[in-house]
């Protein structure tokens, strides 16, 4: 009776091993493959079952709660995997549980046992972040840098007709005739306007075929490529970063002085370096008046100007233009940064407001970037760049002032509406009359 006994209970106790060992690989050979999403899903889960076994649940079928409360289970532990290379999220066991018999674990002991065994199983791990470089996430918002820059230069050589018309406006070279236009709705008297640049390109490529209309292309190119390669120059120098905010900070005028402090650095970094290829750009332009051949070549252009004018003469113009570019960028960030605080804008929204405010500030700024261009031929052996076409300026200011009196400081501003100023018709009524006429 006895050795029957025993038989029975090797019996069932080897049964109940059985399932166990059953119910152990059926719960433990789970091989489980999360996201970075996942992970905070399986951090709450876990979070769940902490406040159930603190009696802040309805129970939860675990019978020992009270060894719970006064031995809490710790966070998740990171360990660090050598064979792959991976972080591993394993949630740390219980010693006092892992004492009691099989069959008193619930399952969510046996989920957690079977996390903690994954180092063993290849392709199990609970993935979070990489520390190999090749692993990790790469941010797809928006398109590299370089990209950018190679479809800004292939912008730049499209539509450089148009910038050739615009500095050859900005001279004061009008080649073509002015016709009277009347609009009873929005005029008293008949206008006389210009015609478009759309016509003012064509008549630079009857003149000078299409190798004429991409003068001093080179120069304006070279000057892209150099703004792109040393613009942050100062900036790395100095070591000055962009402002970090703080987790709970938010707008503040600290941040507005920090990035316009350093905007501001980069700008006259930029217009420093580059001004040279400028001064080149518009002097072979200029040459289109007069047919010269005086500006050939890049370095050519520059040994030209420096043996000739001496190193001021690389950066004439300089000063309004820095002023010019520097106004349009404290208005811009100036009026972006309110509109920003007092009115609720998502990201789209405070781009597209940015972009319009920054074409407003150029309008403002223009009568100096018009100066900048004149400056920047003075002195030149032109026919566009002397008398009596424009006459010599020995300082910007005198340029500037020239300009408000004749009422060309906004010369090339509007390219498809283009209008004679009324100084102009006061001062040349008959002329303007006879070729009207």
């Amino acid at each position: 009776m006895k050795n029957q006994y025993i038989r029975t209970e090797t019996a069932f106790g080897s049964i109940i091993s059985f399932s166990t060992k059953f119910e152990f690989f059926a719960f433990g050979e789970l091989k489980l493959k999360y996201q970075e999403n996942d992970f905070i899903m399986a951090h709450r889960e876990y979070n769940s079952r902490d406040g159930q076994s603190e009696g802040l649940g309805l129970g939860g079928g675990d019978a020992d709660n009270s060894v719970r409360m006064r031995r809490p289970t710790p966070p998740p532990l990171a360990v660090q995997h050598e064979r792959a290379g991976t972080m591993v999220v394993e949630l740390a066991v219980d010693t006092s549980r892992s004492m009691r018999p099989a069959n008193q674990q619930q399952p969510a002991d046996r989920d957690q046992l079977g996390i903690s065994r994954e180092e063993n199983c290849q392709g199990s791990e609970l993935v979070v972040a990489s520390s190999h470089p090749s692993n990790q996430i790469q941010d797809h918002r928006g398109p590299n840098q370089m990209v950018r820059f190679c479809l800004r230069v292939g912008y730049n050589a499209l539509l450089y007709p148009y910038e050739m018309a615009k500095v050859l406006i900005q001279l004061g070279h009008e080649p073509l005739q002015a016709k009277p236009f009347f609009m009873r709705l929005f005029q008293r008297r008949p206008r006389l306007f210009l015609p478009s640049v759309h016509q003012y390109v064509q008549h630079i490529q009857n003149r000078d075929g299409y190798t004429g209309m991409y003068r001093g292309l080179t120069a304006r190119l070279t000057a892209s490529v150099v703004d792109y390669l040393l613009g942050d120059l100062l900036l790395t120098a100095l070591h000055f970063a962009p402002y970090k905010r703080g987790p709970e900070e938010g707008l503040s005028f600290k941040e507005f002085l920090w990035n316009l402090t350093r905007n501001s650095l980069r700008l006259a970094t930029v217009v420093f370096i580059t001004h040279p290829f400028y001064v080149v750009m518009v002097r072979q332009i200029a040459q289109f008046v007069g047919r010269e051949h005086v500006y050939e070549g890049l370095v050519g252009s520059l040994m030209t100007v420096a043996q000739r004018e001496g190193c001021a003469g690389l950066f004439a113009g300089m000063v309004p233009r820095l002023l010019g570019e520097w106004s349009v960028l404290f208005i811009t960030s100036a009026l972006s940064h309110l509109c920003r605080r007092l009115l609720p804008m998502t990201d789209l929204q405070h781009q597209y407001n940015t972009v319009v405010i920054q074409m407003m500030a150029s309008l403002v700024a223009y009568p100096l970037e018009v100066t900048c261009a004149c400056m920047a031929g003075t002195g030149a052996p032109l026919t566009a760049c002397e008398p009596p076409s424009m006459p010599l300026y020995n300082h910007w200011v005198d340029c500037l002032a020239d300009l408000y009196a004749r009422g060309g400081q906004n010369r090339g501003a509007y390219l498809f509406w283009r209008t004679v100023p009324r100084n102009q018709l006061l001062r040349n009524k008959e002329i303007y009359t006879i070729k009207s006429s």
